[in-house]
């Protein structure tokens, strides 16, 4: 029995739209399955679309766009969660902002919001005004954006969405991504849906989509020719990501419908063994990486005893504010006990797994993975 862990479900459908995209002779980024997505992902979502390259082109041009829009300039800083992929951080440093690393809940694994304002105020110490909060809803599970936005409003603070592992995620009833000023969304080849690569960024302005759309495009005014009115980026979906991701768009809630599934099969052995991250009430995760925490253990070897019986797992994301390259960042702001503050961070990350979680997987293959892994955790 085949196990996956995060692998692409790709099918025939897949086949033949980008089969017809081929004999389009539409390939590039001017095709017009990119608007078709554009137009069908924002009706979904309840606005308008822009399809990048990728997620991290996503957040790049959102912070970017902000940063032109409201004439933003200095010191200026971004509260990103430490347990994040290193795209968050990434796309912070690319413009030119000083990432600020707030801890995570050891349940939700999302950031403590409540820690917010006393790191605002460190920055506001030292120099730096922070103008940007990228909550992230990690593994799919959604932030508390109620909490975030009060604090917010309260600091005037940007608030893009790192939504890319929380398609089809609900925080009180409101789809993850659509509530911040942006919200960014990856069709990596793991997500719950995949172009192969790319992302999308959303917002309910349509001006401010079209300008970012402009500079995906390299700020080019075709009306004149190649000529340039911004400093612009080659950062546009292609037509042959449109057609594999609409082909995917189709079979999303068929995808998530059997993440969710999964999720139950495994609380349902796991649950007096495991603790699983929390979904808060009125949440809905889309499970698309499900994770849960292990008391007591070597999560190497665990991680080893499974892939000897073919079973693939993934470690968390590394905190990022504890690694060298990112600790001049946190030194700005926390002077001492670095490792004190981001505890919860590296204790989530040292004591936690990601599961086989694919939709290529069967409902068998998630039982036989589930039993495995109670069988191991009894002999202990």
């Amino acid at each position: 029995m085949k196990v996956y862990l995060d692998n692409a479900n790709i099918g025939e459908l897949e086949k033949k739209y980008c089969l017809d995209a081929l004999e389009s002779g539409f390939i590039s980024t001017r095709g017009p399955l990119i608007k078709v997505f554009e137009e069908k992902f924002g009706s979904y979502l309840g606005g308008f679309i822009c399809a990048t390259y990728s997620g991290t082109a996503g957040l790049h041009l959102s912070i970017l766009y902000s940063l032109k829009k409201r004439n933003i300039k200095g010191r200026v800083g971004a509260i990103i969660p430490s347990l994040t992929f290193a795209a968050t951080a990434h796309a912070v440093l690319y413009n030119n902002l000083i990432p600020v690393f707030v801890d995570v809940h050891k349940d939700t694994w999302n950031m403590k919001i409540d820690d917010i304002p006393l790191l605002i105020e460190r920055c506001k110490r030292v120099g730096i005004d922070v103008k940007f909060i990228l909550p992230v809803h990690l593994y799919g599970n959604p932030v508390d954006m109620n909490s975030l936005i009060e604090i917010a409003r309260q600091y005037d603070l940007i608030v893009i969405e790192d939504a890319a592992e929380a398609l089809g995620s609900f925080h009180n009833q409101q789809r993850c991504g659509t509530i911040g000023d942006f919200g960014v969304f990856s069709f990596n080849a793991n997500k719950v849906i995949t172009a192969s690569s790319g992302g999308a960024i959303f917002s309910k302005n349509r001006e401010d989509i079209d300008y970012i759309r402009f500079l995906t495009l390299q700020a080019r005014n075709e009306s004149k020719g190649y000529y340039h009115e911004d400093l612009g980026f080659n950062y546009r979906m292609t037509n042959i990501e449109a057609a594999i991701l609409l082909a995917q768009f189709e079979k999303l809630d068929y995808f998530l419908e059997l993440k969710r599934k999964f999720f139950h099969i495994y609380k349902e052995i796991l649950q007096d063994y495991v603790d699983f991250q929390l979904v808060r009430d009125n949440d809905i995760s889309n499970y698309w990486l499900i994770s849960c925490s292990f008391k007591g253990l070597n999560i190497e070897d665990l991680q080893k005893k499974l892939a000897d019986k073919q079973i693939p797992t993934r470690r968390l994301f590394y905190p990022l504010p504890l690694m060298e390259f990112y600790r001049k960042y946190v030194e700005m702001y926390l002077e001492k006990d670095i490792e004190s503050y981001y505890k919860n961070s590296m204790d989530v990350y040292r004591n936690s797994l990601c599961l086989p979680s694919s939709t290529k997987n069967t409902i068998d293959a998630i039982v036989f993975v589930a039993n495995t892994i109670k069988e191991e955790l009894q002999k202990n």
